[in-house]
């Protein structure tokens, strides 16, 4: 009987505490072996503890006879049920698995009734209370469930009978730009890129592994397919450059609007009009990217204009960001909140006058002049402040005007669209450094 994945009041793990969850379960040799396992994120990353489970499970010379692997569709839940309650050949027991199953998600709606699951009247809105008859009325010893998902909704009574019963393991990984999401996400793919490697027995530089996320952006399975191309390309040479990453691999990754205005606040010309040229290939209009451009000149010019006020007199060069969050952050929400103030009492005055007008009334719904539209998400903001403190207000007066000529000339005039968007990325990002340069 394994002694591994054992009943504990551990019930929700991560992907990565697997092994250690195994090595501290084994040492307990009087817990009951624990039948079910859901696992559910990212396909990657489910079907590594996919295979550290059967490996505990069950062994590898004895899964002909003893796992089966059944597609997790609502048609093949009845029989799979049925074959795990099936007695085993061998007495190592019986993994029936149910993969990829949407039976976990928010979408799916349970319609059937107890009875018609325990009597096997299989339709397709029986599914869900299938598994969860087959759960409570348990298994047969040492025959053992293991079901996937993309994902899951937490509420669903499917989702917590399973938790109670046995182990779930969240593969997911964050999505977003948050600093956590990106710390997240570098976390996996160095994981993943330390197995390969090690697998391979080679070593991969640091600039090359961020040469490759950029390439890639985060996608796990393009990652090491990328990963193994570069492998297969040095052959016989142990260590991986960025060098090889340049000659081997295509850029893959779309870059997002942000990665261009990024580069425009930094003043880096090359990399604006890299993503720039990107962007459009991926299917951008130039008015999307203008906007975009003009968006961000207006953040840096409120938020310089708040850090040099009395407001944002807390502000200052090279200060940490726990300082930032902790002392200038509670002066950015206060500013930010006064001005939705400002901002509504002007729509209640130009409401009631439309009203006496007889136009119809209007209510302002936003402003992107707010500083931290999310506060709960500080570094962003933190970023920002340092990119506003390097222009003089004057600078960024002037990027708006250029902006604005390029505006009326892509609305307005015969050139290329690219043309007149790259010359107005040019202009500005020239403009500041022959400044800088005046400054230094």
């Amino acid at each position: 009987m394994p002694s591994a994945f054992q009943r504990s009041k551990l019930t929700v793990i991560k992907h990565n505490e697997v092994q250690r969850h195994i090595k501290r379960l084994t040492q307990d040799k009087g817990s009951v072996p624990c039948p079910v396992y859901l696992l559910y994120g990212e396909e990657v990353l489910i079907k590594a503890v996919l295979q550290t489970v059967l490996n505990v499970l069950i062994p590898e010379s004895s899964r002909q006879y003893s796992y089966e692997a059944w597609d997790g569709t609502h048609e093949n839940v009845l029989a799979a049920v049925q074959s795990l309650n099936t007695y085993a050949l061998l007495e190592s027991g019986k993994v029936v698995s149910l993969l990829d199953s949407p039976l976990f998600s928010a979408t799916q709606k349970g319609t059937a009734s107890s009875d018609n699951a325990r009597k096997g009247r299989s339709v397709p809105g029986d599914a869900a209370q299938i598994l969860i008859a087959a759960l409570e009325d348990k298994f047969p010893d040492n025959h053992y469930l293991i079901m996937t998902a993309a994902a899951v909704d937490k509420r669903r009574r499917l989702y917590k009978l399973t938790e109670k019963a046995g182990l779930v393991v969240d593969c997911s990984v964050p999505q977003g730009d948050r600093q956590a999401d990106r710390v997240a996400q570098d976390a996996v793919l160095r994981e993943s890129m330390q197995g390969l490697l090690l697998k391979h027995d080679k070593v991969l530089e640091p600039s090359a592994f961020e040469a490759l996320c950029d390439m890639t952006g985060f996608d796990i399975r393009t990652f090491q397919n990328n990963l193994n191309k570069l492998i297969d390309y040095v052959g016989d040479r142990k260590k991986i450059t960025l060098e090889d990453i340049s000659v081997a691999l295509e850029r893959t990754k779309q870059d997002p609007i942000y990665a261009f205005t990024n580069a425009l606040s930094e003043k880096d010309v090359g990399n604006a009009l890299f993503y720039m040229d990107s962007l459009l290939s991926n299917g951008y209009h130039e008015l999307q990217l203008l906007a975009a451009a003009v968006n961000q000149v207006r953040r840096l010019l409120v938020i310089r204009h708040f850090a040099t006020a009395s407001a944002g007199g807390a502000w200052q060069a090279g200060m940490s960001y726990n300082t930032f969050r902790d002392q200038v952050m509670p002066l950015i929400q206060t500013h930010d909140t006064a001005l939705k103030e400002q901002l509504a009492d002007w729509d209640r005055s130009l409401s009631g006058d439309e009203e006496m007008a007889g136009e119809p009334k209007k209510r302002l719904t936003g402003t992107d002049l707010l500083i931290a539209p999310n506060p709960n998400n500080a570094y962003p903001v933190y970023k920002l402040m340092q990119k506003a403190m390097t222009f003089h207000a004057a600078e960024l007066l002037d990027a708006l005007k250029v902006l604005g000529r390029a505006d009326g000339h892509l609305k307005s005039s015969g050139q290329p669209p690219r043309s007149i968007l790259a010359d107005a990325i040019l202009s500005i990002c020239s403009g500041l450094d022959q400044q800088n340069s005046r400054r230094r």
